[in-house]
């Protein structure tokens, strides 16, 4: 068997693995365009998929999209496929679509439906996201406090929440407190206390917090997005890879994850798993300059420079970036084509001044082309803004 082969078949076997075995391309596009705001392609695409996999995931993204479009009676016709297939899973959409509509009756009617099932919204969001303003209009705020639809413990959830959202984090944290003193088995609590230790920089006691909300719900998405943001700051990259595969799982038409997903395997040195996983994601994205600029680092570390140059000059064509221009750099000093990493150390510094790693590379690229001089001013300037490599430079060549 040739290498040519050989090294096509293990790309082919990782990104079968790498995207879930529940989405494939086509799935992920559709999905991709929905959030692009390209509806009439996304639209067409999901008749293909509902003809061989009916599933209630896709008829309520053709409800999306007409509702998106202003088309409300389709919308409302796809939303009644869905309940064929799983009940109430299309609820908070047709709220929506009363809402726009300023249909009070069938509003009330939906309204009361959603708060009596396992799709139920919560206080917070009802009452203060944009997408249900007009329950307000519509006078509908009332009916849903007088009822019994939010328990107590709901209601000081929401309490919390608001003085959060106004930055009065110290009355938040004294109304948590008092509901997990009563009751250490509220997850949301734990999460809201996360929330608040880590705006405040207490980033283990924000992972203790987050992980005891997740010890009682598991597959909750906004929970394990928290943890995985944590996790990177504390540069736990394993940690975070598990959490990255896991809302994949639970959330396979979300290409955002696939993304982050690349990034800690590139973060974590399995370089040719986020090369399979980029080039899988840039059949959907192929302008993504974040995108090619991973691929290019990926390729980079993995020693093909030639890829690396493609992928990054691609990303540069489509932005300017300091990040890019460092990275164009490393490969042109990897290629001994210093002439040029010295051009694109000089763009990374018109940009961010004060950077004294990269002021080092650009000093050692100078050596290479016989310009000691030039090169122990670079390294001046790198030891000036901290970095350790240009005071070995500076005592190894500038005596």
């Amino acid at each position: 068997m040739s290498t040519r082969l050989i090294y096509t078949l293990i790309i082919f076997f990782f990104t079968s693995v790498l995207f879930s075995q529940n989405v494939g391309t086509k799935a992920l596009r559709v999905f991709t365009n929905i959030d692009n705001g390209n509806y009439i392609n996304a639209n067409d695409s999901l008749d293909d998929l509902i003809s061989t996999n009916p599933k209630p995931e896709f008829y309520l993204a053709k409800a999306e999209i007409f509702f998106k479009l202003g088309n409300h009676d389709e919308a409302l016709a796809y939303c009644d496929k869905v309940e064929k297939i799983k009940s109430f899973y299309s609820n908070k959409l047709k709220l929506k679509i009363f809402l726009e509509l300023e249909d009070q009756e069938n509003a009330k009617l939906v309204l009361e439906e959603n708060l009596k099932s396992g799709y139920k919204i919560p206080l917070f969001d009802l009452l203060e996201m944009e997408e249900y303003s007009s329950i307000y209009s519509l006078e509908l705020e009332a009916f849903i406090l007088s009822g019994n639809f939010y328990s107590r413990t709901e209601k000081q959830l929401y309490q919390a929440e608001r003085l959060i959202q106004d930055n009065k984090n110290s009355q938040a944290l004294f109304i948590i407190n008092e509901m997990l003193s009563r009751n250490s088995n509220i997850a949301q609590a734990h999460y809201l206390q996360c929330k608040i230790e880590y705006v405040e920089g207490d980033l283990k006691g924000s992972l203790k917090s987050i992980n005891a909300a997740l010890s009682l719900k598991k597959s909750k998405t906004e929970y394990l997005k928290q943890r995985l943001i944590i996790n990177i700051d504390l540069k736990e990259y394993t940690n975070a890879l598990q959490d990255i595969n896991k809302l994949t799982r639970i959330n396979p038409y979300q290409i955002n994850n696939y993304i982050a997903k690349a990034d800690l395997l590139f973060k974590t040195d399995q370089f040719e798993k986020a090369i399979s996983l980029t080039n899988s994601i840039l059949e959907i994205l192929p302008d993504n300059p974040d995108v090619l600029y991973l691929s290019g680092k990926s390729y980079y570390k993995n020693k093909n420079y030639f890829e690396a140059l493609k992928a990054v000059n691609q990303s540069l064509q489509i932005k300017s970036n300091k990040d890019y221009f460092e990275l164009r750099g490393d490969i042109y000093s990897a290629t001994n084509t210093y002439k040029f990493a010295i051009q694109d150390y000089s763009m990374f510094l018109d940009i961010e001044a004060y950077n004294g790693d990269v002021y080092t590379k650009k000093g050692f690229a100078r050596l290479k082309l016989g310009n000691k001089i030039g090169a122990c001013s670079d390294w001046e300037k790198g030891k000036r803004y901290g970095s350790y490599d240009a005071v070995n430079y500076l005592q190894k060549y500038c005596r």
